[in-house]
């Protein structure tokens, strides 16, 4: 199969550890050369940098009359964290000298060192996140049972999960502590309603 990483300018560009790279990026695997009935279906994968983050935001898989079906062990085969990395180290620019407007493609050592930086605060919670999972624990109607209301809310697979998420929210000061009168918690929760609100 062959691979293709292609960074979207037109989605404009985000200085992030001394690189420029677009906002949106993709990796795009086919197999155009294989018999045909027994090529590999094409994938693309969709990552966009954002809130200090690099996510996957879509991935496609697509199958015709020369390839072979869409099946399990080809999924297993998408190492996404992987090709994240690889899509940002391969798309990063740097500046051809302090304040100049030219770029090049950014040293490997460079981008690599900003890719993992950006990885790494995948496993953090985005400040929407965290003003979610207070508002749904704070809301007084949700009092006799607040982590179901983050798990409900939220979406979230697990108990776990939601009780995983609610703690770094405690953390960061968007849930109180478990130890705050009602009236604390019945202010905390309307400013995070009116926060909500501002945001849209």
């Amino acid at each position: 199969m062959t691979k293709a990483i292609i960074g979207d300018l037109n989605s404009g560009l985000v200085s992030y550890e001394g690189v420029l790279v677009p906002r949106k990026m993709k990796v795009v695997f086919s197999d155009p050369e294989g018999v045909a009935g027994n090529r590999k279906p094409s994938i693309t994968l969709q990552f966009e940098v954002g809130e200090d983050r690099l996510k996957c935001v879509s991935v496609a898989l697509s199958a015709s009359k020369d390839t072979q079906d869409i099946r399990s062990t080809l999924l297993k085969e998408i190492n996404i964290d992987a090709l994240a990395m690889e899509a940002f180290e391969t798309v990063a620019l740097e500046r051809k000298a302090e304040g100049s407007e030219e770029v090049q493609p950014a040293r490997l050592a460079v981008g690599r060192a900003a890719a993992k930086k950006l990885a790494d605060n995948v496993s953090q919670l985005s400040r929407q996140e965290l003003l979610h999972i207070g508002f749904y624990y704070s809301n007084p109607a949700s009092s006799k049972s607040p982590t179901q209301a983050v798990l409900k809310g939220l979406g979230y697979g697990s108990r776990h999960t939601a009780i995983r998420r609610i703690q770094a929210a405690r953390d960061k000061g968007w849930v109180l502590p478990r130890d705050a009168k009602p009236e604390e918690i019945l202010l905390h929760f309307e400013v995070l309603k009116s926060e909500m609100g501002q945001n849209g």
